[in-house]
């Protein structure tokens, strides 16, 4: 057994270090063993590099929260999981039996609305393999041979208007105007032509693809907010209670208790606070479920000890069912790893002002994961290396337990 104390100096010695070498504001880490049984972490740095750095409310904590971006997806999907146990949805709950108008031929055509997808999953959905989505693709005529996002609009906060400023900000600062971009979201999905995996030639291109790579979960949560007749982010903060007994330490909207986004300003060579990313919008950002999670080491650790096999979670959802391989991707939203039993689960988020990392071996009963408030960074010296460097590190602690 190792020594705890000893232990618990070298992880937060390593990540002192990591933050020292790549000027980070922030960075936290954690490292789940032992089937759940040992759970260690360590925050450092501060919530807002423009203010001091000596000043203990200004001090990252334990209790401090970290925006996951885009493992809000997996996370999401371990929400929808928990509704799925209720009996709620299933996961072959297709999107014609939630929304019957989009049956209606008439309904499609004044939509401009195909009925290609009315027989997607929820599976499918949270996978990455519905095609509605491929990484990228060329669009039919293109002569410019330039890529095109595949998500079929941006949503509304994506088109700058978390600056604020605006005076009809008011009209989204609502739950309903979120029920609302969900569903035009899935409105405007079923649009689409479909993109084919494994195809060796898709929409005018070559392509191998096994799955594509999209915000679709934000259909399985219209779907979500349809079939219970409330916002996803009350149903959100029901999961928590019940049946998660509020030990999944996750928020939505501002990050709390003063924390701010960074990036890094190239011209004064440090990274800034992001302080739009915080305003009175924030709240109300439809796109949450994709890329808006915010975790504490604390929260984060628990979604790893759900994820282990070892641990009976079945009272909260089915475990199996979630990390079933669809293709490369389980059908939670977790990608597969190339070790035995597909290890390890993973996944990473990028924001540009906030990045982490997750690796669950849900076999071996460990995971690891990074976080940090601030994206971007010097060449070759940027907040990605410092993640991968951190999660190298929280590896080898775990290596070398025993004579630390």
């Amino acid at each position: 057994m190792g020594d705890i104390i000893k232990i618990q100096k070298a992880l937060d010695d390593k990540a002192k270090a990591v933050l020292s070498k790549y000027k980070l504001p922030n960075i936290a880490g954690v490292i789940v063993r032992d089937n759940g049984n040992t759970v260690m972490h360590t925050v450092q740095g501060v919530k807002n590099s423009s203010l001091s750095a000596t000043t203990a409310s200004n001090k990252a904590t334990a209790s401090s929260y970290f925006n996951v971006g885009s493992i809000s997806k997996p996370i999401t999907g371990f929400l929808i999981s928990c509704l799925i146990k209720k009996g709620i949805l299933s996961w072959d709950t297709k999107i014609k039996d939630i929304f019957p108008e989009f049956n209606s031929k008439p309904f499609r055509d004044r939509s401009g609305m195909n009925s290609t997808f009315l027989d997607t999953k929820i599976y499918e959905l949270l996978s990455h393999t519905s095609g509605m989505n491929g990484y990228y693709f060329d669009q039919e005529n293109n002569n410019d041979s330039s890529t095109r996002d595949t998500d079929p609009f941006r949503f509304i906060q994506d088109l700058g208007i978390n600056n604020g400023g605006n005076s009809r900000d008011k009209e989204w600062k609502n739950f309903g105007a979120m029920i609302y971009l969900r569903y035009l979201y899935t409105i405007l999905s079923l649009k689409k032509k479909k993109y084919l995996f494994n195809s060796p030639k898709n929409l005018g291109y070559q392509n191998t693809a096994k799955y594509g790579y999209g915000s679709t979960a934000t259909i399985c949560v219209s779907m979500a907010e349809r079939k219970m007749g409330k916002n996803w982010e009350q149903i959100m903060n029901g999961l928590l209670a019940d049946p998660l007994n509020n030990k999944l330490q996750i928020t939505f909207g501002p990050l709390p208790g003063g924390m701010q986004y960074h990036g890094y300003d190239v011209a004064l060579g440090k990274y800034t606070p992001y302080p739009t990313y915080n305003n009175d919008l924030a709240p109300y950002n439809s796109k949450f479920i994709v890329g808006g999670v915010h975790c504490t080491v604390g929260g984060m650790a628990q979604f790893i000890k759900y994820n282990l096999r070892a641990i009976n979670s079945s009272a909260v959802f089915d475990v199996a069912q979630y990390q079933m391989p669809v293709t490369n991707v389980a059908k939670g939203g977790l990608f597969l790893g190339g070790g035995a039993q597909n290890e390890p689960l993973n996944h990473n988020g990028a924001t540009g002002a906030s990045l982490a990392d997750l690796a669950i071996y849900p076999h071996s009963g460990r995971g690891f994961s990074v976080m940090m408030n601030c994206g971007g960074g010097p060449a070759g010296a940027d907040s990605w290396a410092a993640m991968a460097e951190m999660m190298q590190e929280l590896r080898n602690i775990h290596t070398n337990w025993e004579i630390i």
